[in-house]
């Protein structure tokens, strides 16, 4: 298991969280938009989408009022988020459903429903800092989807050389008068990128970024069912 500097789970913290989160909904307006506009290129119809990761059910909420035929599982390793998500979108009744399951513990995914269309995740998965295991993660979200499915992740993606980063300090520090506190460790773009591929994507690609935040994602392959990701990495070795 990772071990996280956050306190999911905690009543009190997460309900901090989402105020937070609430808080930068202008920011997150930017993101969420070009996450659903990418959806509906590659969504035709009814459709099962996971929102991995899903927190308060930000993203949730916009997927369900942007896709009437679509059902949405929102899944969170907190209790207390999954909590507040029922709160927020107990108007989509049966259109949407609720899986506890934390992705930075071994097996999380052995209980959770297959064959999906689409897993999509916002600034979450990036909490598992090391690359080995976020590339695992990918590779059961890989499994998770039917062929053909599509994996879209809004996450935070640092810049690539300690030069970059230190313009991007310089860019915020002009923009808000302050840097940001990071919370932790992400990996480079072209780390996103090459860890999707690696768990077996395909058009693999960014699909949208500004500063420090990027949609990443791929496809899983039509002849490409269950098991792939293993056979993969016995090939590898």
């Amino acid at each position: 298991m990772a071990k996280s500097e956050h306190q999911w789970g905690s009543r009190q913290y997460d309900q901090e969280w989402a105020d937070k989160d609430s808080r930068r909904a202008a920011e997150r307006e930017a993101q969420f938009t070009a996450a659903l506009n990418w959806l509906a290129a590659f969504i035709d119809g009814p459709a099962r989408v996971m929102d991995l990761g899903c927190g308060p059910g930000t993203l949730a909420e916009k997927l369900l009022a942007a896709f009437p035929d679509m059902h949405v599982i929102c899944s969170d390793g907190s209790e207390e988020m999954l909590k507040l998500a029922r709160e927020r979108l107990g108007s989509y009744g049966d259109r949407v459903s609720y899986e506890q399951a934390d992705f930075s513990a071994d097996g999380w995914s052995a209980n959770l429903p297959r064959e999906l269309d689409a897993v999509v995740s916002a600034r979450a998965i990036h909490n598992l800092r090391k690359p080995k295991l976020i590339g695992a993660v990918y590779g059961k979200i890989h499994e998770l989807l039917r062929p053909g499915g599509v994996f879209l992740n809004v996450e935070r993606v640092n810049f690539a050389t300690p030069k970059l980063r230190a313009y991007f300090r310089q860019l915020q520090i002009r923009k808000r008068g302050r840097a940001a506190t990071m919370d932790g460790a992400a990996p480079s773009l072209a780390q996103q990128l090459s860890l999707l591929r690696r768990a077996g994507f395909e058009d693999v690609d960014c699909f949208w970024r500004e500063t420090n935040t990027a949609i990443v994602g791929g496809f899983k392959g039509q002849g490409d069912g269950a098991g792939g990701y293993q056979k993969r990495k016995r090939e590898e070795l």
